[in-house]
């Protein structure tokens, strides 16, 4: 054999065991910084997208309740009859049921020790003119005819949704059963003449929302003969009478109560239908998990400028005329867990519970801790202020 015919013996090596697991090992360092970079970015685009919905969510939240009591009042702040607290009884009711609520545009119920509120607003939405007309007569318990001056009916038919107010308008009691007098609703069982000067409101099949006057009224008095409203008193036309309720979903009470599905952390719209007297619920925004109000107060009356804040209601017509403002806070929460089992020594990614300003400078702390639960620190949360001026008494006022 010659010499160049000879295998070359360095072109025949191969990769030896120790290069193979030199590579093996690069190659497994490479698959877990990979994999580190991508569960890295996924849990950073989920806690950003999940921000996101929450920035989104309290937006609208705060937009839909905003919405709502801006035009609150509407049809009912004529005559000063703000605060007075209201009977009605509708036809489709069990017997004996009677609905009763505060004339008031935005009804704060506070809940204990830091449970989130619920905010009620009342607005009316006449189909024509609003103008209170004055009753020219007293009006008896039994009686199905309100007296009123000539030309006052103009606007009114049949159907048409009124509420009688007496003058001076009373103020509403802790309870119920203390009121004296009070402010009803019925609707009109005929279409007045532009000159009449009687407004009807027999019981029949044209006005659901009329008094049984034969069994028992919720009009003021013991007897039928008794004077309900005398001569003075205020009626106006309500259209339609809208009246909702803002809550968070979950968490018990009147807020579950209506039949539809309940999704927990979801702020609540609960709206009366004027037309069966039945409350509808519909959930809105997801992931609402505070929601405080308070009153602001012109305390002297002469200046349209909020003098107090505060969550307690009003007791009587005069305190509930002195609401000129409502200041709300919102907080919705991101669903991402951001929880590390393994870096359980680590700071909390909300360490310290959130905070508002009920007065305005004064900061309070928003207890989400009693909606989301002990691990409420695992979470971020958004929180959304204003203040909401009620545009129908300002304006009243001022005119």
């Amino acid at each position: 054999m010659t010499e160049s015919s000879r295998p070359m013996a360095s072109s025949q090596r191969g990769v030896t065991l120790i290069e193979l697991m030199i590579g093996m090992v690069i190659g497994l360092l490479a698959v877990l910084v990979i994999s580190q970079v991508a569960i890295l970015y996924e849990g950073r685009k989920r806690t950003i997208t999940s921000g996101a919905d929450a920035q989104a969510s309290g937006a609208l939240a705060l937009m839909a309740i905003q919405r709502d009591i801006q035009t609150s009042g509407y049809g009912l702040a004529e005559g000063g009859a703000i605060g007075c607290p209201v009977r009605a009884r509708h036809s489709g009711m069990a017997a004996g049921a009677v609905l009763r609520f505060t004339l008031a545009p935005v009804v704060i119920t506070d809940g204990a020790n830091g449970a989130p509120d619920s905010i009620g607003v009342l607005m009316s939405r006449p189909g024509d003119f609003a103008v209170p007309i004055r009753t020219t007569s007293d009006h008896a318990r039994g009686a199905s005819v309100f007296k009123v001056g000539s030309g006052a009916p103009l606007g009114l038919k049949q159907g048409s949704l009124m509420l009688a107010v007496p003058v001076p308008t009373p103020d509403p009691k802790a309870l119920a059963s203390e009121e004296s007098t009070w402010c009803s609703v019925f609707n009109l069982s005929e279409t007045p003449a532009a000159d009449a000067t009687t407004l009807a409101h027999a019981t029949g099949t044209t006005g659901p929302w009329n008094q049984d006057l034969s069994g028992e009224p919720v009009f003021p008095g013991a007897t039928s003969t008794d004077i309900a409203y005398a001569s003075g008193s205020l009626l106006l036309n309500l259209g339609s009478l809208t009246r909702r309720t803002f809550c968070i979903s979950g968490r018990g009470g009147d807020c579950d109560a209506p039949g539809a599905p309940l999704v927990p952390l979801n702020l609540r719209q609960i709206s009366l239908d004027s037309a069966t007297a039945k409350d509808k619920a519909e959930d809105l925004h997801p992931q609402v998990v505070q929601l405080q109000a308070v009153y602001g107060l012109d305390t002297t009356g002469a200046d349209q400028i909020v003098d107090q804040w505060t969550a307690t209601s009003p007791t009587t017509a005069a305190g509930w005329r002195q609401v000129i403002a409502v200041r709300v806070a919102v907080v919705t929460r991101s669903v991402q867990d951001e929880r590390r089992p393994d870096r359980a020594a680590e700071q909390p990614v909300t360490p310290d519970l959130p905070v508002w300003h009920p007065d305005g400078s004064t900061a309070e702390t928003l207890r989400v801790d009693q909606v989301v639960g002990s691990g409420w620190r695992n979470y971020r949360y958004k929180v959304f202020e204003t203040v909401i001026p009620l545009r129908n008494l300002l304006w009243q006022a001022a005119s």
